[in-house]
């Protein structure tokens, strides 16, 4: 098995940026894996459309949500049903058009949210400053 160094002969990128680059991906898989225990293909489409909703303050309802996903209805529902379950989502009937069924994240989903970027934050910035460091010991 070729080493390291061997693998990255010819580019601009030493062995320890290498490491430090490796190890801040395996950091971020190690958040990801925390945040939602049962975290599916599904579930991180359906966070990201909400995500995307709040940062534009919209709400958004299930024909929505099978629009930004591209999931079908009864896989959306499923995946609906284990998020309000697991207390990430509330599901409300529009006051403004009964027929329409509004989703929307909990407080606990949002605090999952912040506390993941400020955790991966944090890490870009410790990646950025050991990779500095390697940088100038190159």
């Amino acid at each position: 098995m070729r080493s390291i160094e061997e693998i990255l002969s010819g580019r601009d990128m030493i062995a320890e940026e290498f490491r430090i680059i490796n190890k801040f991906w395996a950091d971020i898989r190690g958040i990801q894996k925390r945040r939602d225990v049962g975290a599916s293909k599904n579930r991180n489409l359906v966070g990201a459309a909400l995500g995307a909703r709040r940062v534009n303050n919209h709400e958004i309802d299930i024909e929505t949500m099978v629009s930004l996903t591209g999931l079908g209805r009864s896989s959306l529902q499923k995946t609906l049903a284990q998020m309000t379950e697991g207390k990430m989502i509330v599901l409300e009937k529009d006051p403004n058009d009964r027929r329409r069924t509004l989703i929307k994240p909990t407080r606990a989903l949002v605090n999952q949210s912040i506390d993941m970027y400020e955790e991966t934050r944090a890490l870009i910035k410790e990646a950025c400053n050991m990779l500095e460091v390697a940088r100038a010991e190159k």
